[in-house]
């Protein structure tokens, strides 16, 4: 990637920080989960988009789970997919049927070198 284009796209990742509907972007600077957004609303066993933007190298693989978090612990609740190639920046996913509530979209490397969450996302029956 040229410097040209890992400028452009560091641009990108900052304005997407900037719109409230960004994610947020906890432990590492080199992933950002964007949707799910604020205020999604994922019914048990539909199909839901998750993508994020990578900044710098993409080589790992990663893994998407549902989680809930007490204080600063997560739980994984399921497991959404695994193994996905961190430069596809989006895989679709089928919601398990998981108690309703709050629940946060964990998408990490199998690495640990990249780890964001969602934005809260309402399960619903």
């Amino acid at each position: 990637m040229s410097a040209t284009s890992l400028k452009s796209l560091a641009r990108r990742v900052l304005r997407s920080l900037n719109r409230p509907e960004a994610a947020v972007l906890l432990e590492s600077e080199n992933l950002l989960v964007h949707t799910p957004g604020p205020g999604a609303v994922w019914p048990s066993g539909t199909r839901q988009a998750v993508a994020w933007y990578v900044v710098g190298p993409a080589g790992d693989v990663v893994d998407i789970e549902l989680v809930t978090m007490n204080g600063s612990r997560s739980r994984t609740e399921a497991v959404l997919a695994r193994g996905v190639p961190t430069h596809h920046t989006g895989a679709t996913v089928t919601v398990p049927a998981l108690a309703p509530g709050r629940y946060l979209v964990l998408v990490t490397s199998t690495t640990g070198a990249l780890d964001a969450y969602s934005q809260p996302v309402t399960v619903t029956a």
